[in-house]
């Protein structure tokens, strides 16, 4: 007798199983990891556009840059990111360590750069005019080093 129950026992308990809440969500866990290749999507702490524009010769770029995790079109996401933080998303604060390391010409050939988004929940609106773009990448740590209308000329900085 025992024999004939236990199939009929193990049968009840696991249609009891399937059908309770918690394991409608354990089940469906696998399928929705698998229909993100296994990982979570993850919204990005920080998205900000940034752009310099060389207003002399009437130039500009842009790039988009996402922070944790680091990512967008920024050629160097990881380590403007990784400057953002050590500044704790202080944009006039950037290139405290680097002004120091950096010597650039006095040629004047101004760049605008500017940045708009958020960072880490809070609105980010910056902008600033810099006297040429070695100046520029110094003073904000390289964050705004991506594009071409930077690019080149004697003002590329020595170090």
């Amino acid at each position: 007798m025992r024999n004939r129950r236990t199939p009929v026992l193990l049968a009840v308990l696991t249609g009891l199983l399937a059908l309770s809440p918690g394991a409608h969500a354990a089940a469906g866990a696998p399928a929705a990891a698998a229909t993100t290749g296994g990982r979570a999507a993850q919204v990005p702490d920080a998205v900000l556009r940034l752009s310099v524009a060389a207003t002399e010769e009437k130039r500009s770029d842009s790039t988009t840059l996402h922070c944790r995790p680091a990512g967008g079109s920024h050629p160097r996401a990881e380590d403007a990111c990784a400057a953002l933080e050590r500044a704790e998303g202080d944009f006039s604060a950037l290139g405290e360590r680097s002004q120091q390391t950096t010597m650039c010409t006095l040629q004047y050939a101004p760049v605008r750069v500017s940045a708009s988004g958020v960072w880490q929940g809070a609105p980010v609106d910056y902008s600033e005019t810099f006297s040429n773009p070695c100046v520029a990448r110094a003073e904000t740590a390289g964050v705004f080093d991506f594009g071409t209308a930077d690019a080149g000329g004697p003002d590329s900085p020595a170090r």
